[in-house]
């Protein structure tokens, strides 16, 4: 009798699957397209439209689409696609606004305004494209504030970004990962949103410990990131994530490189060792997804 195989053989896309994606991607390059007419039809006819009309224009399709979200029956996704045109829509205005009336505000204080308007609406909602969509414009608004502030009232060196930038990346991913238990609609993170904050985060710790190879001064940032680098192996291990494994492992080959050529910078050497380093990675990483799909 043949044995059955120890892996079963990946799922393919159905006709339901195909059909969805079918439905999904017209509708989003739709709102894509929509959104990009709006910013061109001001970038081409900035000098002949007054202030007001430019910031009236967008201000009532802010209006006209969230009207639209509230009474007009229509789907889940058709309305959360709507609601990532309406966040987009906000800043749109706000750019508008700061350009008509000259605010000088900075790149980071434009980003947080932006975020800051649109959470309720991300929370709402809970369209996790959206929540991404928010986590880069809050983190563009944050972390420079934070580390200049920082500079400023504390003289730290400006190493200690990459500090503070890995202190809001786990705090961002302990908010997706434990608010769903505790806080009343909010649904669990997908598997790709969690490993791409992971991934995220577990880069500039990677970062980190490759630049304090070559540079001393930022050794104050080593504990942070290999706390880092032992909660995302701890959380791959747990939940099975080969993906995670396969970036743990990238970034160890990126370590082992730059020790490398901190102890010996021979070019034949570091492609012999690298082609090792990358055989034996995608040995263990067959292996393991192997051994976790059983």
């Amino acid at each position: 009798m043949e044995t059955p195989p120890l892996i079963s053989p990946p799922k393919l896309a159905d006709a339901a699957a195909w059909t969805r994606f079918i439905q999904i991607a017209p509708l989003v390059i739709g709102a894509g397209l929509l959104l990009a007419g709006v910013v061109f039809f001001f970038a081409f006819n900035w000098d002949e439209i007054h202030r007001f009309t430019k910031m009236g224009i967008t201000a009532g399709l802010i209006l006209a689409l969230f009207v639209a979200i509230i009474y007009v029956p229509m789907r889940n996704l058709v309305r959360n696609v709507a609601m990532f045109a309406l966040c987009t829509l906000v800043g749109v205005f706000w750019a508008i606004f700061g350009q008509v009336y000259q605010t000088e505000a900075d790149s980071p204080a434009f980003f947080l305004t932006w975020a800051l308007c649109i959470a309720v609406w991300v929370y709402v909602a809970d369209f996790y494209p959206l929540w991404l969509f928010f986590v880069a414009l809050l983190t563009m608004g944050v972390v420079p504030h934070f580390i200049v502030l920082r500079h400023l009232l504390f003289s730290c060196n400006e190493y200690w970004g990459l500090t503070f930038t890995m202190l809001y990346g786990a705090g961002m991913l302990a908010f997706f990962i434990l608010t769903p238990k505790v806080l009343p609609n909010r649904s669990e993170a997908p598997k790709w949103f969690i490993n791409l904050l992971f991934t995220l985060v577990f880069g500039v710790a990677t970062t980190t410990i490759c630049l304090t190879i070559f540079d001393d001064d930022f050794g104050n940032n080593i504990f942070m990131a290999l706390i880092v680098i032992g909660a995302t192996a701890w959380y791959t291990i747990e939940k099975k994530n080969i993906w995670l494994y396969s970036v743990l492992l990238c970034g160890g080959l990126c370590v082992l490189e730059c020790l490398c050529i901190r102890i010996r910078a021979d070019i034949e050497m570091l492609l012999f060792l690298t082609t090792c380093a990358v055989a034996g990675a995608a040995v263990l990483i067959n292996n393991k997804y192997k051994q976790w799909k059983q």
